[in-house]
């Protein structure tokens, strides 16, 4: 319970009062008994499919913003007239599992006052209500057929800007909500199909980037408004009680194909426990989460405890859930539709209240979405791939942990045409994927939380922002080292252009310690960086016909910011940047001594690190098979002899 009086009523609504609607609100529902061929089910199925992914391509072609155009940072839902998930888009998956709580609440609080009718949208970016993060606004709109409240759909994008202390509203001196971007609990933004004037003002007042974020707003509205249409034709082709039968049997559906899976996985407990550092720019603390997963015969139940709430890096009830869920869809539904309001009948939700990843109001949350969030779908993918390990059927499902942190990029300045303009780089999209039972990770495969995110182009980017890359390529040994090796990361090295300077804002985690975990024996990937080189070489360089393809070919003074930091860059500054890869499945001496071999050749891995960690022994680029026999009896036998950690047998 938090502290501040008032508070509570924020609170995420996982149920709501059916019987406390107002009379003249009436909720569209079909009896179980409906009768629904297959045929016609799995049409139907799929055409919703096809309208979240036509919801998806509008919000990209209206929004300007880079982030949505390039790099896929948005989803979109279908919900039943309860707020039950039914489809959602293949883009950032704890953006669409939250929508559901933040439905309930309006249908709670809303429904009386001002009223829920056609033609409405609400706008919420409370992330104690339900959104991820304050950046993250999600905007949402009931769908009536006749006088019916028939069902729901959202938009949920990354906005740029949406005010607080710092560039990109990510507040990373502070530690509390009053300093960052004001929570926005559901306001209707747009009533009658018209957008409210006196609404849309006070989002965009408050935001550095204003023009940028009335395009997605208008951008979030015209999705939900091509998804209430194509809803509308469905009901006129099918009529309204098949289409919900459908939404309703794809629920049960999901629901059954989930615990018919899980009776064949082996009952049990499986642990783990992941760690955040650098809680705001002032802090140099680690701070722990420990998850218990239990599996036992058709349910699983998610168990969380750990440190409580700090700084800048907490996430709420709403954040917590949808990152314990992200796991869950791609290892164990894969083949089943992802109808969240049918999945989330299989899961329970258990968290120790005031935790850094159960925060209460007003626990900083400004970071959530890449902090606590990422951080508590770093820990379930870990429990889930080890749950599956344990099955033989299954084990071929698990990825080892993947893109285990963001490295945020927040920058500010003038660019080359002498506009004001604030962005995120969203070049960490290129992350790598955890390795595999069969194989290893796939190399900058994406980030495993967004399965439809993309990298943007980097002229892209050069064209939208004064800035000039020397590279992006991919990172020798940033794959975690296993039997199987986790899939190479990349980074990121450019340079302000056409602009006498840039004021940036960074924060990520995972740079003390890798948070891309290994499972069975994999070690864990690289572990994020930046690093400034001032008064670099480059402008001679480039007056010689040089291009720079790596950080050691620039000289600069080196400046490491921390994980949390704030800065400005001028014209000779050189800005690096790494982020994480996928973590390994296995021994890594177990690995084949000639893949270690190739992976060395291709720049994968460093000869140093083929020798240390794998016990491969090159001459010449091929295996010496004598010596690396000899190599890894000598590791064996160091493992065996060793003091246990910290010399006391901690």
């Amino acid at each position: 319970m938090s502290q501040i009086p008032g508070a509570d009523k924020y609170d995420a609504v996982t149920e709501f009062d059916e019987a406390a609607l107002p009379d003249d609100l009436d909720l569209h529902t079909v009896s179980d008994d409906h009768d629904l061929d297959t045929v016609t089910f799995e049409v139907l199925r799929h055409r919703l499919g096809q309208i979240n992914d036509e919801q998806g391509t509008t919000l990209k072609r209206v929004s300007g913003s880079p982030i949505a155009t390039e790099a896929n940072d948005f989803n979109v839902t279908i919900a039943d007239e309860r707020g039950e998930t039914v489809s959602f888009g293949p883009y950032v998956m704890y953006h669409a599992s939250v929508t559901d709580l933040i439905i309930k609440w309006i249908l709670e609080h809303r429904a009386e006052n001002p009223g829920i009718e056609p033609g409405d949208m609400f706008i919420c970016n409370d992330p104690w209500v339900g959104a991820v993060h304050q950046n993250d606004a999600v905007v949402i709109a009931p769908v009536f057929h006749e006088d019916e409240l028939f069902g729901w759909v959202s938009s949920t994008l990354h906005q740029v800007d949406v005010g607080g202390n710092e560039i990109g509203s990510f507040s990373i001196e502070d530690d509390d909500a009053f300093a960052e971007a004001e929570p926005v609990p559901p306001t209707k933004l747009v009533e009658d199909g018209e957008l409210r004037a006196d609404v849309g003002d006070l989002m965009l007042r408050k935001s550095r980037a204003a023009p940028l974020l009335g395009m997605d707003l208008r951008a979030q509205i015209a999705a939900n408004n091509v998804a209430i249409d194509r809803i509308h034709e469905l009901v006129d082709d099918y009529g309204a009680n098949t289409v919900k039968a459908v939404m309703n049997e794809t629920m049960d559906y999901a629901e059954e194909s989930l615990r018919a899976r899980l009776r064949e996985l082996p009952d049990g407990v499986w642990r783990h426990v992941a760690y955040q550092d650098v809680a705001n720019a002032a802090d140099r603390s680690v701070y722990r989460t420990r998850l218990e997963l239990r599996k036992a015969d058709d349910g699983l139940t998610f168990r969380v405890s750990g440190d409580e709430s700090a700084g800048v890096i907490n996430t709420t009830y709403a954040g917590m859930r949808g990152a314990l869920t992200t796991a869950v869809l791609p290892m164990l539904c894969y083949d089943i539709p992802w109808a969240l309001g049918g999945i989330y009948r299989v899961l329970d939700f258990e968290a120790d209240d005031g935790i850094m990843v159960n925060a209460e109001y007003p626990a900083g949350t400004g970071m959530a979405a890449v902090a606590g969030t990422w951080h508590t779908a770093n820990l379930s993918n870990v429990c889930v791939a080890k749950m599956l390990d344990a099955s033989d059927e299954y084990d071929e499902e698990l990825f080892a942990g993947s893109s285990g942190s963001w490295v945020t990029m927040n920058v500010m300045g003038v660019d080359q045409r002498g506009e004001f303009f604030v962005t995120q780089f969203m070049d960490p999209m290129a992350g790598g994927w955890g390795a595999r039972t069969h194989s290893d990770g796939v190399n900058t495969g994406g980030i495993w939380v967004a399965p439809g995110g993309a990298a943007p182009n980097v002229e892209s980017n050069e064209l939208s922002f004064p800035m000039l890359y020397l590279y992006r390529k991919e990172e020798t040994d940033s794959g975690g080292p296993g039997e199987h090796r986790g899939g190479v990361t990349s980074s990121m090295a450019w340079k302000a252009h056409d602009t006498d300077g840039l004021a940036h804002v960074v924060s990520s985690f995972g740079a003390a310690m890798p948070t891309s975990e290994g499972v069975s024996g994999g070690h864990p990937s690289n572990a994020v960086r930046y690093e400034l080189l001032r008064d670099s070489d480059v402008a001679d360089q480039f007056a010689d016909g040089t291009i720079p393809a790596d950080r050691d070919d620039v000289d600069g003074q080196t400046e490491v910011p921390q994980p949390k930091a704030k800065f400005e860059t001028g014209a000779d500054d050189v800005y690096y940047s790494r982020w994480q890869g996928g973590g390994g499945y296995g021994d890594p001496l177990d690995r084949d001594p000639e893949a270690v071999a190739e992976d060395v050749a291709v720049g994968y891995v460093s000869e140093t690190e083929a020798r240390e960690t794998y016990g491969v022994v090159l001459d010449g680029g091929d295996v010496d098979a004598a010596a690396t026999d000899e190599r890894r009896e000598e590791i064996r036998e160091r493992r065996l002899t060793a003091e246990p950690w910290g010399g006391d047998g901690r």
